[in-house]
């Protein structure tokens, strides 16, 4: 049930329904969902735990908002932990692996989902991201990855959430095949500096009068 219900208050987040900065309280949370207190206030916990939420004693929980710092140092960390494990995966790698991920690719960029959602486009971006570095075998570097990508997520939903239902995109598609092509011919730099390109794009999006020129 908490986890049901932490997946839910997640979800509202991320799709706007709880803005920056909104206060939301057990009372409601208990109306909405129709449970006890006990899993509202485990679930509640565990978003603060992870920075989602800040709790206010008496009056409620806050939702967080992501500043342009914070997101500067996960896109930073990002290019760090990612181009350090491609180079670890490029020298295990098989020519197997390179098509697998390929084939990846071209199914999430598919063309029948053209229509998508930015949210839907935008978690087709992240799996590949996380699917580059699980060659590597590092597992730790991988939740890193995927709490990193959370909070991007959320940051991104927060300046964006009115538009995630009403515009289609594709979100880096072409990016990611460049990096494959890279290292199908094992041009291992030039894989690497793709894949910093696609990252730092982010920025592009959030803060596109001064985002990602400022990493080149």
């Amino acid at each position: 049930m908490k986890t049901e219900i932490y997946d839910s208050i997640l979800k509202d987040i991320i799709e706007g329904n709880y803005k920056q900065n909104e206060i939301i309280n057990e009372k409601q949370l208990i109306e909405k969902y129709g449970v006890s207190k006990s899993p509202i206030r485990d679930a509640l916990i565990e978003l603060c735990n992870e920075g989602v939420l800040i709790s206010h004693p008496r009056y409620g929980y806050e939702v967080v908002r992501i500043n342009e710092k914070e997101i500067r140092d996960i896109v930073n960390f990002r290019i760090m932990v990612e181009t350090g494990c491609l180079r670890d995966a490029a020298s295990i790698m098989t020519r197997g692996d390179i098509m697998e991920l390929r084939e990846f690719t071209l199914t999430e960029c598919s063309d029948k989902d053209k229509d998508l959602t930015i949210l839907k486009h935008w978690d087709n971006n992240s799996k590949f991201h996380l699917r580059l570095l699980s060659y590597s075998g590092n597992e730790y570097c991988y939740s890193m990855l995927q709490k990193s990508i959370g909070i991007m997520t959320r940051a991104y939903a927060q300046r964006h959430w009115e538009k995630w239902g009403t515009i289609s995109i594709r979100m880096g598609c072409e990016n990611h095949l460049k990096v494959i092509d890279y290292l199908m011919d094992k041009d291992l730099e030039r894989a690497v500096d793709e894949l910093r390109r696609d990252i730092v794009s982010f920025l592009d999006i959030l803060y596109p009068n001064y985002g990602s020129h400022m990493y080149m």
